[in-house]
């Protein structure tokens, strides 16, 4: 059985704690920012809000409220999704419910509640299934609902009942002599208006052998088409050269259904390489090796008709980025400009090498520990395009993680060139460092510097400054030397000081 209002805590993402916030964007369109992100204030809002009958308002009482996930689109909307703590006065019982909700700018929230209403919505383990909050221009979803992932109900209910639609793929995977006994499912991933992950546990006993055995299968929900793509993609993976042969692991894809835009495929045991690294950083070194040879093992893997992307996309996208940073965050336009300039300058300057199967969002949460080798997940965004933006990404994301927990950066700059080093004898190109510091540095602005605003963490609270630098850092000297130098180190001890 599940709960679907409980999302697991171990792979959801991490809870955003906030009260009254100061650092927040000054965006005259959505004023009701500030509110929308104070826990308290809107703990009190859902209590007078998400229960139907005044019965129901002093039965049930929100306790706590938690963001769980914020996307903050400038002058435009913001969603954000709370993880609430719902207690029955009556009995003393409590429970979750997660409600994700949509913020827009004055008069536009009274056709998107009624827009919603049209549609079948499902009743939620607490509350209402949606709620319209007009004083701040808001209107939620209690989960399994959802704005965007309209099949996420009818998942979510046939989640138990898996291996009877997966029947035939039972069948050739461990015969006839096999039936599932006991499913147990649970939600362990959701992203609001995006995507949605169910983790089914089977337990399977052998006809004859009396014997058994316990798989793990994953049904990922898409709020669009995109899983059809995905699933795709990993077929053409799963049967290459290089995962046959045992350079490429991944999860086996198993079935997309059109009909809930859901994605199964079969679980693999271990643990992602960011838990590696917390658990036991003296391993660190040795798995980022291995890591690249599966980076590169992906790159070498030609796949058909998939997206393209290319270095004019990514100064297009330094342009866009870079003009919504130096409009909500004033403060980063003396070292922004400059850097714009220099990094739309050396464009011209990358040596075009061959073209690469990319990954797409590659960091240490998508690289998978399983059986002493290491697996790539999350295959939503490959594409084809330059290896040195995978390779860049990937270090980008090392080093604002090294910024977030103040951690030396001179360690990290040893992890990458075991990265380098390994990933170079693994592949017939040869990615070299000025375009490897060309592509970091990018990706420093595009993606770190443009989460910090776009999902408003607390915990990247001055950190544009920071990864700003750092890339203007890298971009002037086009060199990773400065991080093994222990320059980052210094500047904020500085800072500090």
């Amino acid at each position: 059985m599940m709960d679907p209002a409980v999302i697991n805590e171990a792979t959801s993402t991490p809870r955003l704690k906030r009260h009254v916030r100061d650092d927040l964007p000054m965006d005259a369109r959505l004023p009701q920012l500030p509110t929308i992100l104070n826990v308290e204030a809107m703990r009190e809002q859902l209590q007078g809000c998400m229960f139907a009958s005044r019965n129901d308002r002093t039965q049930w009482v929100v306790r706590q409220c938690e963001i769980i996930q914020v996307r903050y689109k400038p002058t435009s909307s913001c969603m954000v999704s709370y993880r609430l703590d719902i207690e029955n006065l009556s009995t003393g019982t409590r429970g979750e419910q997660i409600v994700c909700g949509r913020a827009f700018p004055e008069g536009c929230s009274q056709s998107q509640w009624e827009k919603a209403g049209a549609r079948a919505l499902v009743q939620p383990r607490f509350g209402k299934p949606l709620i319209h909050l007009p004083d701040i221009e808001m209107v939620l979803w209690s989960f399994p609902n959802d704005r965007k992932m309209h099949t996420l109900p009818a998942t979510i209910q046939l989640a138990p009942d898996t291996p009877g639609r997966l029947s035939q793929w039972f069948l050739t995977l461990l015969g006839t002599e096999w039936h599932v006994v006991n499913t147990q499912s649970r939600v362990v991933h959701y992203v609001g208006e995006h995507t949605c992950t169910v983790q089914t546990t089977l337990d399977a006993v052998h006809r004859l052998e009396h014997s058994n055995r316990i798989m793990t299968i994953y049904g990922k929900t898409y709020y669009d088409d995109e899983g059809a793509q995905t699933d795709r993609i990993m077929r053409q993976l799963w049967n290459s050269q290089s995962r046959e042969s045992g350079q490429l692991c991944m999860a086996q894809p198993l079935r997309y259904d059109a009909r809930l835009k859901t994605l199964w495929q079969l679980g693999i045991p271990g643990t992602t390489l960011e838990h590696c690294a917390t658990e036991n950083p003296e391993r660190l070194s040795f798995l980022i090796q291995e890591a690249a040879q599966t980076v590169a093992a992906l790159h070498t893997t030609p796949l058909s008709k998939i997206r393209s992307l290319t270095v004019a996309d990514l100064v297009i996208n330094l342009e866009v980025v870079g003009s919504r940073l130096n409009r909500f965050r004033p403060s980063c336009r003396p070292i922004l400009v400059p850097l714009l300039s220099r990094l739309t300058a050396q464009a011209n300057m990358i040596q075009a090498h061959a073209t690469a199967t990319l990954h797409g969002d590659l960091h240490l949460k998508n690289l998978f520990l399983t059986h002493g080798k290491i697996a790539v997940i999350d295959l939503d965004n490959v594409c084809e395009g330059p290896p040195g933006w995978d390779i860049g990404s990937f270090i980008a994301g090392l080093l604002a993680g090294a910024l977030a927990k103040r951690s030396s950066l001179s360690q990290i700059a040893c992890h990458l060139q075991v990265f380098l080093d390994q990933y170079n004898q693994s592949v017939v190109w040869k990615v070299d460092q000025p375009t490897v510091a060309w592509f970091t540095a990018v990706a420093l602005v595009v993606e770190r510097s443009h989460r910090c605003i776009t999902r408003l963490k607390d915990n990247q609270r001055g950190q544009v400054e920071a990864l700003l630098a750092l890339a203007d850092k890298i971009s002037e000297t086009l060199s990773l030397e400065p991080l093994a130098d222990g320059w980052i180190d210094t500047h904020e001890r500085s800072k500090e000081s």
